[in-house]
């Protein structure tokens, strides 16, 4: 009669570990599952910044419509070349930098107040000791990494 009341129990106990089983499987499962959906939602959340930061960055890039529009050189007090920007686009640009350039030097004046407006000019008066007929660039640079570049002569 022993046997037989182990061999009663035994089967229930099967039972019982094969529930708590399935649960703690059925646990993890969701556990794994919930962080799996955390993690991927915080990836595409970084991956939708990034890409509309840049798709914002590349399309005002696009839109800026920048134009040397004039280009003069004085000589009263000092010598000095005389940009004036042209802003034809419609968004607003900020210039961050014009360079001078021959064939032997490179002038580079950092703008700090470069802003303009849509339609609205600029002008830039720069201290350069030109010679006649030596051919320089005018290299125009934005906030927004748009290169402007135009050959003038005095």
């Amino acid at each position: 009669m022993a046997k037989n009341s182990r061999m009663r129990n035994f089967p229930r106990r099967k039972a019982i570990s094969s529930i708590v089983t399935g649960m703690i499987l059925l646990v993890t499962t969701v556990i794994l599952g919930s962080a799996v959906v955390m993690w991927s939602s915080g990836t595409f959340s970084i991956s939708k910044s990034i890409t509309t930061a840049l798709f914002a960055t590349n399309v005002n890039q696009f839109s800026e419509k920048l134009v040397i529009e004039n280009t003069w050189f004085g000589n009263t007090p000092y010598k000095f070349i005389n940009v004036t920007l042209y802003n034809v686009g419609n968004t607003g640009i900020t210039v961050t930098d014009i360079k001078i350039e021959n064939s032997t030097h490179v002038l580079d004046i950092p703008i700090t107040n470069g802003k303009i407006q849509t339609l609205q000019t600029n002008s830039t008066k720069i201290p350069y000791v030109w010679t006649s007929k030596v051919p320089l660039s005018v290299v125009v640079t934005t906030a927004r990494g748009s290169v402007i570049t135009a050959a003038v002569s005095p």
